[in-house]
């Protein structure tokens, strides 16, 4: 090694160790990699939530931030509390479980405490509730699968947010970002979220009047898709109750994973149980809990697939265009997958009360247009 003489002294001199040059190269790398990985912190894995919506407009990421708290609330509460039928029901007549009650409940705490939440609507509370905040209305299914809840099977949460007072009049394409959680083994928020702050979806979301929001879409927003500006991120909520960046999503694979939702309607939808028999007999993967969630995080986790939900004359439509439909399918989108409702992409769908319900088909682009005719037959 070679040395360098330094002194303070002109009597003592020091024999120093000179750095090598290539040492001082990689120092220099190794600063410049962790400075760009704090610039890209939101996709970088390990990365906690608020550093992942730190580049989201301000009043959009701490709705998302209320969402998380609520989901880990739910997920705390599902573990612990007395679940069971509540003796009640919803807005629609369901049978309501106390964990409905008590994920309605949270989520609408949560939102209430936002300053960005200007109301919030639910399938457990469809009305609107106006909750004194401006900038965004939350749609939100609390629990859905709360049916299969028993079995302990995984369920979720689905939330969709748009700019507003309001989401009627608007599509699933005029939202401003979607999440849905998992509450399984582990705990899983997923977020399709502004590709930076100057998102053009979403900058066009937030500054254009409501009243124009609500008529027709521009050509331009019908065909754009959330892929082009948005970014699917995966989190998993860690020991100390923190949201940790465990997933990018970037694309929707191929891979056979089949969820055939609505199986009743293949009785007398026989373009939808030829299409049954052609996936069994193809050897492709049937993966379906009965939990919309579930099922399509299955086909993001998984690489592929498809969720088939048509409908027949004696097994009508029944998940529901605002809480369930919109958002999950805003998430498939942005992560580079497909959806159809029989006439086209489901975010094109006018949202025009809390009651509506819809047929869906969405993940890999192929497989969905394998579900086109099951879809357009009843």
């Amino acid at each position: 090694m070679q040395y360098a003489y330094r002194t303070s002294n002109p009597i003592v001199l020091r024999r120093e160790p000179l750095i090598p040059w290539w040492l001082i190269v990689l120092a220099t790398l190794a600063i410049d990699t962790m400075a760009a990985a704090t610039s890209t912190g939101p996709t970088a894995v390990g990365a906690p939530l608020q550093h992942a919506v730190a580049a989201v407009e301000p009043g959009l990421a701490s709705v998302l931030l209320s969402i998380a708290d609520s989901v880990t609330d739910i997920s705390l509460g599902l573990r612990t509390m007395d679940l069971g039928q509540a003796g009640s029901t919803n807005s629609f007549g369901d049978d309501q479980l106390l964990a409905d009650i008590h994920a309605d409940d949270t989520i609408f705490r949560h939102l209430q405490q936002c300053p960005a939440v200007a109301s919030a609507s639910s399938e457990e509370k469809s009305d609107i509730q106006h909750l004194g905040g401006q900038g965004y209305t939350v749609a939100f299914d609390p629990l859905d699968g709360s049916s299969i809840f028993g079995a302990n099977f995984a369920v979720g949460s689905i939330f969709g947010i748009w700019p507003g007072s309001t989401p009627l009049g608007q599509t699933g394409r005029d939202q401003a970002a979607a999440a849905y959680a998992v509450y399984g083994p582990r705990t899983l928020l997923v977020l399709a979220v502004p590709t930076g702050s100057g998102s053009a979806a979403s900058t066009c979301s937030r500054h254009q009047p409501q009243q124009q929001q609500q008529q027709q879409p521009s050509e331009q927003q019908q065909q754009q898709s959330p892929s082009e500006a948005f970014d699917v991120l995966e989190f998993v909520l860690t020991d100390s109750h923190k949201w940790q960046l465990r997933q990018v999503y970037t694309k929707i694979g191929s891979k056979n994973n089949i969820a055939p939702a609505n199986l009743r309607a293949a009785a007398d939808n026989q373009t939808y149980k030829h299409l049954l028999d052609r996936w069994i007999t193809s050897g492709a993967k049937l993966r379906y809990s009965g939990g919309m969630v579930p099922d399509v995080h299955h086909i993001l986790a998984k690489g592929g697939g498809v969720f088939c939900n048509p409908k027949s004359a004696t097994a009508p439509a029944k998940l529901r265009l605002l809480y369930e439909c919109a958002p999950i399918a805003f998430i498939v989108e942005a992560a580079g997958g497909q959806t159809h409702n029989g006439q086209g992409s489901i975010l094109d769908a006018q949202i025009q009360d809390t009651e509506a319900r819809s047929i869906i088909a969405l993940g890999s682009p192929s497989l969905v247009q394998q579900c086109l005719p099951a879809m357009q037959a009843a």
